[in-house]
């Protein structure tokens, strides 16, 4: 899906993140265009299924030290199989295409069987996060969104393998009774998250 994470000698692309450590992702513009359509595609949804209600708004800006606040699974609030609330940063408006393709992903996973096992769980809240990176990633690099490093970072731990760990280390609410168990099962994952956050994404000397 992606060129993948390059050092600072690759030629520049045409749209790249760049992390605190200066290492830098690239990103082709079909890639875009196809980040772009999933999240239209799911933002129909919304709009189209007379059978889904959503409520969303912006609240007040966040500042990076309020990551926590703007983490999807913070901001979206699934009630039902078709209904959610969305509380999105209000310095993040281009960013509500991804905020509400985590919402519908969310939902689709509330319409599936719910007594599964904690390892199905982990999956389908995994591809939640992952139709967001995708809206993320469209509203910074084709639509021109602000920065937000903590969401960037989502990003760079996807294209590093290492997003599950984080979805756990964060200890992500949406798994409900299944988080505990999960991280437990999921050490080596959160292990090598943190691992890869400190020698790979943060500074020399991290933060």
């Amino acid at each position: 899906m992606l060129a993948g994470l390059v050092g600072a000698e690759s030629a520049d692309a045409q749209y790249r993140l760049t992390a605190p450590s200066g290492s830098f992702v690239e990103f082709e513009a079909d890639i875009l265009l196809r980040f772009r359509d999933r999240s239209d595609s799911l933002m129909t949804d919304l709009v189209e299924d007379p059978l889904v209600l959503y409520f969303p708004s912006f609240g007040r800006d966040l500042d990076e030290s309020e990551a926590r606040d703007a983490w999807p699974w913070n901001a979206v609030e699934v009630v039902t199989d078709s209904s959610a609330a969305l509380v999105m940063p209000g310095n993040l408006r281009e960013a509500g295409r991804a905020y509400e393709s985590y919402a519908v992903l969310r939902m689709h996973a509330v319409r599936q069987d719910p007594d599964v096992a904690c390892e199905v769980l982990v999956s389908r809240e995994i591809e939640a996060v992952d139709g967001f990176i995708d809206g993320w990633i469209a509203a910074r690099l084709l639509f021109g969104g602000p920065a937000y490093e903590p969401l960037d970072e989502l990003a760079f731990a996807r294209e590093a393998g290492v997003l599950p760990g984080l979805i756990l280390d964060r200890s992500n609410r949406q798994l409900g009774g299944c988080l505990q168990i999960s991280r437990e099962r999921g050490a080596e994952d959160i292990a090598a998250y943190r691992d890869w956050r400190t020698e790979r994404y943060l500074p020399p000397g991290g933060r």
